[in-house]
């Protein structure tokens, strides 16, 4: 008992990550978030949330250490003028999300920088085991249904429509999306990387399936996102490891040779995976051809799976990005200070430029951007914006120096952390992901920034000693 009182604020904060994390996780696999289990999860987060900032803001003094904590706060500041500006169009979901926003900040991101740092490796190998097994799981699942031809569209209890299985020339799997999940996937192969890499015997096996499953999925997904975030991430893991190998002490050797086994890695595993398209897509007629003989009164549309995925691809690159980025520059002239909000966007974007292609389009009312400098400057406006390019900027110059001069058992692990928000912050070019939104990918890229900054802070400080 006198231990659990000493290490409650370390108990607090990973009991809160962990199921801040299945929530990120049932908000993107189909099954749960359809079922009373999503909805528990807000709220057994958000109340663990907030009671993790509340010991924060007692302890104030320690917590207050961690480098960019005064521009988050502006951040969110930030995000409750223009909640509180636009609140003629609805005031209660922004405020949800400023709370969330500062969640994410204060409960994730935010380390205590006088922990032992053993502490927080822990912490960091408990969340990525779980990330392993979780992406593993979801892998399987989705697999199974690539292989049955499966394609199910779901209405949930709210009327929101859901696609599942192998449709439209990708796989969605149990994911709700196949882009996030294909990101999900890469983290996954890259934190299974790893640890196969660190341990010996017979658990490596795990690791290896682990990385198989992954890059099963991440091939039928057919996510561009996830191809760009493979190729990078993985690279820049691949080069900081390798580097970082005691007999490799020249730079030729030390930077030459790992960017050549990276570009090798790249062009075996793309020429593998249009091989890998090729075969699914006889498999996927073939299939489609016997049901159609069993099922004669049914027409059936024979193509290999991929055709409109193709002709979509072909007509626009961008895929209606393009459209969307400049909807955001169109609704922030209208309101360059402080923006239209988050979930107000749409009202605002009806009422202020309704011929902007984010509503006004064939597809429906979009509520990102899918990209996340055009949603902060279209949510958030200038103010919101800048903050948030200051806070990007501000961790990344604090970290990389410290992170890529980590020698020992550190090197791997950062390496593994730095390649993983790089996953993220690609993600984040096309997506909803890192802020506004409760995704594996927002876990991932705040978690792992505060291990990152935790880590440059003590070097820094043994440095200047």
């Amino acid at each position: 008992m006198e231990r659990l009182k000493q290490n409650y604020e370390e108990i607090t904060e990973l009991v809160f990550k962990v199921c801040y994390l299945f929530l990120t996780l049932a908000t993107f696999i189909t099954v749960i978030y359809a079922s009373p289990v999503q909805p528990l999860l807000v709220k057994v987060s958000l109340v663990l949330g907030m009671v993790l900032i509340l010991i924060r803001v007692i302890r104030i003094r320690k917590y207050a250490k961690m480098p960019c904590v005064i521009l988050m706060v502006l951040f969110c500041l930030s995000f409750l003028f223009t909640t509180v500006m636009n609140r003629q169009y609805g005031i209660t979901e922004n405020g949800k999300w400023v709370i969330w926003t500062g969640i994410q900040f204060f409960a994730l991101y935010v380390c205590d920088v006088e922990r032992d740092p053993a502490k927080y490796r822990r912490e960091f190998r408990i969340l990525s085991h779980i990330m392993i097994v979780c992406g593993s799981l979801a892998a399987v699942a989705s697999i199974v249904q690539l292989f049955q031809v499966y394609s199910q569209f779901i209405t949930t209890a709210d009327g929101e429509f859901i696609v599942t299985g192998y449709t439209w020339g990708r796989l969605w799997g149990v994911y709700t999306d196949p882009n996030y999940g294909a990101v999900f996937s890469v983290i996954a192969i890259i934190l299974s990387l790893l640890f196969l890499l660190q341990r010996k015997g017979i658990i490596r096996i795990a690791y290896i399936i682990s990385i198989v499953l992954n890059f099963i999925y991440f091939v039928y997904s057919d996510s561009r996102t996830g191809e760009i975030a493979m190729v990078v991430s993985l690279g820049v893991f691949l080069i900081l490891y390798i580097s970082k190998k005691k007999e490799m002490s020249r730079k030729l050797v030390r930077f030459g040779v790992p960017a050549v086994l990276v570009l090798c890695i790249a062009a075996a595993g793309f020429g593998g995976m249009q091989v890998m398209k090729s075969q699914y897509g006889k498999y996927y007629s073939a299939v489609s051809a016997e049901r159609a003989k069993n099922q004669p009164k049914q027409e059936v549309k024979k193509d290999n799976g991929t055709a409109g995925r193709k002709q979509d691809i072909q007509q626009d690159v961008s895929n209606g990005r393009f459209e969307l980025w400049q909807s955001a520059v169109e609704v922030w002239e209208t309101s360059p200070v402080y923006g239209a909000g988050y979930s107000t966007f749409v009202p605002y974007a009806q009422e202020h430029v309704p011929d902007t292609y984010a509503v006004n389009n064939d597809q429906g009312n979009y509520t990102s951007m899918h990209n996340t400098f055009f949603n902060t400057l279209a949510f958030q406006g200038t103010i919101g914006a800048v903050l948030f390019v200051l806070i990007a900027l501000r961790i990344l110059v604090y970290v990389l120096l410290p992170v890529l001069r980590a020698q020992g058992d550190d090197a791997a692990e950062l390496a593994a952390m730095l390649a993983c928000t790089g996953v993220v912050v690609v993600s984040m070019m096309f997506l909803l992901d890192g802020i506004y939104t409760n995704s594996p990918g927002s876990f991932v890229l705040w978690t792992f920034a505060g291990y990152m900054v935790r880590y440059a802070y003590r070097k820094r400080r043994e440095g200047s000693k």
